[in-house]
């Protein structure tokens, strides 16, 4: 059920970022702003993005519908993260590198325990039949929403599992 062009991993912004030493207008606590500025980002133009218009950034939640023991089902994204050993491992190494390239991870031992259907997202990379941390030491998956978590709680109220139907913006026409 994998549409092409599906999102299957978080997309750097298309214009180069600063941080402003002006309050934020949306988080009363923070004291900075970070801001787009008009100079596309190199990772954009390596994508062939050579027109593009800045606009406010919305949060909202990430969401992958595929099949889940038959049937179409709602995902939700759930990064596996590394143990807070392995996290601190990590930063001190980075700080003392001033990079993260070149970290070795031990996917087995250094990164906490996913449920059981956890998938890892598409693209990401495999080494000895694990997946690989992107270099903020994440591996981005999913996990098939459960309508009794509370967690997940905005993701299951569009869902209707027993009477297959499920709220959503647009059809697609290739969407069953």
């Amino acid at each position: 059920m994998r549409r092409l062009g599906s999102v299957q991993q978080k997309i750097p912004c298309a214009f180069l970022t600063e941080v402003r030493d002006e309050p934020s207008r949306k988080l009363d606590f923070q004291q900075f702003q970070v801001v787009a500025t008009e100079t596309l980002n190199p990772a954009a133009l390596e994508l062939d993005i050579h027109c593009a218009t800045a606009t406010e950034k919305i949060d909202g939640t990430c969401c992958y519908v595929t099949k889940y023991r038959g049937e179409p089902y709602l995902w939700a994204r759930l990064d596996r993260k590394p143990t807070k050993q392995a996290d601190k491992k990590f930063k001190k190494y980075q700080f003392s590198q001033k990079t993260c390239k070149g970290f070795v991870w031990n996917v087995e031992d250094d990164f906490r325990e996913v449920p059981e259907s956890w998938i890892p997202a598409h693209r990401v990379q495999h080494e000895n039949g694990h997946p690989v941390p992107d270099e903020h030491g994440h591996i981005p998956g999913w996990v098939p929403v459960d309508g009794t978590n509370k967690q997940y709680c905005w993701h299951a109220s569009v869902v209707n599992y027993p009477a297959g139907v499920a709220l959503v913006l647009r059809v697609q026409e290739e969407d069953e």
